[in-house]
């Protein structure tokens, strides 16, 4: 695929129980910055980025930002507050992970964790 533009950067706002936008649609090699973290944290969550891509996990309270380059679907929640639903996804490029991914999520995930099977399911592949 190609890229149509120079790589962008992306905001997610941590609201109080919240990601700000929730699911977000870039460019591999865009970058992703999460701000207004004082009681949060982004935590990827394991089976769910693409194959080759790395996990993270931000600090509490730190504003993070990452570049992402592996093509597919990524989901990641704030740790203290998964209870509330504070989960996100971002989608790289053309995933092709979206069945893997939803797959797994319906086989592994337990209890608030389980919240990402419905913002998964909202994910349209181009």
């Amino acid at each position: 695929p190609q890229q149509s533009a120079a790589p962008t950067t992306h905001t997610i706002n941590a609201e109080a129980r919240v990601f700000r936008p929730d699911t977000i649609y870039i460019n591999p090699g865009d970058t992703v910055r999460w701000v207004n973290m004082t009681s949060h944290n982004t935590v990827s969550v394991e089976g769910l980025i693409p194959e080759g891509a790395e996990h993270w996990t931000s600090k509490l309270g730190e504003n993070l930002q990452l570049t992402l380059d592996v093509e597919g679907i990524y989901a990641y929640v704030c740790q203290p507050h998964i209870g509330f639903g504070m989960v996100g996804v971002i989608v790289v490029g053309q995933p092709d992970n979206k069945e893997a991914v939803l797959q797994y999520a319906r086989d592994n995930l337990q209890g608030p964790y389980r919240r990402l099977i419905g913002k998964l399911m909202k994910v349209s592949v181009p």
